[in-house]
């Protein structure tokens, strides 16, 4: 397990928050506390003053370190003249099983005299400011600000109780024996990872849960790939009931074993007509029989979040039944197979279509949704994702473009732009690359 650390600055009844660039790989348009991973030569340093001795002294190098960096605010400066009233360690938060690459950082809260002057690191650092801990929970509960659970676990605590000296819990709880753990990065948005049979690097398709109080609360993509997988979701579902499912596209690792749960739950199921039509002619006519199977198409109001309609949205291009889901604010958008922030997207056949793909990439990037919510992978903030995504697409034409003028076969233009990728992929880049033929005219199978 890797290791990090978090400043969490405190001023009377304020704390110092960023918001993450959302460029950044990890936690993209997230907020957040300042910190970051414990390098090697954090390990060659001691501290003596008091208010740093029972910490360990590559953590306290490493918090010093980072505050520098990212805002350039001198702690060991600070110490030296009296201006940090305590330091504390509030907890440390445990990055949850499910995640590719898992951390331990401790949350150091430090108590300032007075307000330091901070020069934020722009490439790091979208917006950061000191805001009241009641402000900024109350921001999180309307839905307006996308946090980790140990963010939230803090400025919840330190909203109600400023001199606190401990956060517990500082983690997400749940028994990982029995059940999957549920997280809501955006306050009413249940993000539940469920094992699937999805593609590397992926191991989860996010099942997504929403709907408030009085609506049908919404069950996205449930796909637990075998037994135990199904029944710890419905031990997580126990204590989060749903009303209803609905299943994105046909694409095995967004509905597999849905229909059994839905059966199970007496709830109705719902879907576009493509992708039911899809379901049944892969995985038989009977699939969905004992089901109250419902059709929605574009428009239509799913649920409501935080007061305002959700509408599904017809998405094509990764398959021609996909459907999205945002509210009317656009305050986020559940893109399913749109984009990932883990890997990228195929574009299978014959499903699949990249004129109508891409075509959808702008649509979603044009209504400037807050956030992105991909079906693998964590949210992400604004439309950045998406932006690049569309540009990394277009250059692949132009790539595709040349090398077909130039007289290469698929086979030869596989080999010069994907050099180096997994055998058991190539299938799947040939794939896209008859996909981007097909747009430009130049192939008819």
């Amino acid at each position: 397990m890797r290791e990090a650390v978090s400043a969490v600055l405190v001023h009377a009844d304020e704390l110092f928050v960023v918001r993450r660039q959302p460029h950044l790989l990890a936690f993209p348009g997230y907020i957040a506390f300042p910190g970051g991973k414990v390098d090697a030569e954090d390990a060659e340093y001691a501290f003596d003053h008091p208010l740093l001795r029972e910490f360990p002294g590559y953590q306290v190098r490493a918090l010093c370190r980072e505050l520098f960096e990212e805002l350039g605010f001198d702690l060991e400066l600070a110490l030296a003249r009296g201006e940090v009233r305590s330091i504390s360690l509030l907890g440390t938060a445990i990055t949850p099983r499910f995640a590719a690459v898992r951390f331990s950082v401790p949350h150091y809260k430090i108590e300032l005299q007075r307000k330091p002057e901070i020069r934020p690191d722009g490439e790091e650092i979208a917006w950061a400011d000191w805001v009241s801990g009641s402000a900024l929970w109350q921001q999180f509960k309307a839905g307006k600000a996308l946090m980790v659970a140990p963010t939230q676990c803090i400025v919840r605590t330190l909203a109600s109780d400023r001199s606190a000296q401990r956060v517990d819990p500082i983690n997400i709880v749940y028994d990982h024996e029995t059940e999957l753990p549920y997280l809501e990065l955006i306050k009413g948005v249940g993000l539940i990872p469920v094992p699937s049979m999805t593609l590397p690097p992926a191991t989860s398709t996010n099942a997504l849960r929403m709907g408030d109080s009085g609506y049908p609360v919404t069950l996205v993509d449930p796909s637990p790939k075998d037994r135990e997988s199904y029944e710890k979701l419905l031990k997580t579902l126990n204590k989060y009931p749903i009303n209803q499912i609905l299943i994105t596209h046909h694409h095995r690792d967004h509905h597999q074993q849905a229909p059994d749960i839905a059966r199970q739950l007496s709830i109705p199921l719902l879907c576009s007509a493509r992708t039911r039509q899809r379901l049944e002619a892969s995985y038989g006519a009977d699939y969905l029989q004992g089901v109250a199977a419902a059709l929605i198409q574009e428009g239509d109001v799913i649920t409501r979040w935080q007061g305002v309609p959700v509408r599904a949205h017809y998405l094509p291009g990764h398959d021609d039944g996909l459907m999205g889901l945002a509210p009317e604010n656009n305050a986020w958008f559940m893109v399913s197979d749109l984009v990932q922030t883990q890997g990228s997207v195929v574009i299978p056949e014959p499903e699949g279509e990249m004129r109508a793909y891409l075509n959808s990439l702008q649509r979603v990037i044009s209504l400037k949704p807050k956030v992105i919510i991909p079906a693998h992978g964590l949210p992400a903030g604004e439309t950045w994702l998406l932006e690049q995504v569309y540009a990394h697409r277009m250059e692949r034409e132009r790539q595709v473009e040349s090398l077909h003028r130039m007289g290469k076969d698929i086979d030869e233009m596989v080999a010069s732009i994907y050099g180096g990728l997994d055998k058991k992929l190539l299938p799947l880049a040939r794939q896209n690359v008859r996909q981007h033929l097909r747009k430009l005219g130049f192939y008819t199978e």
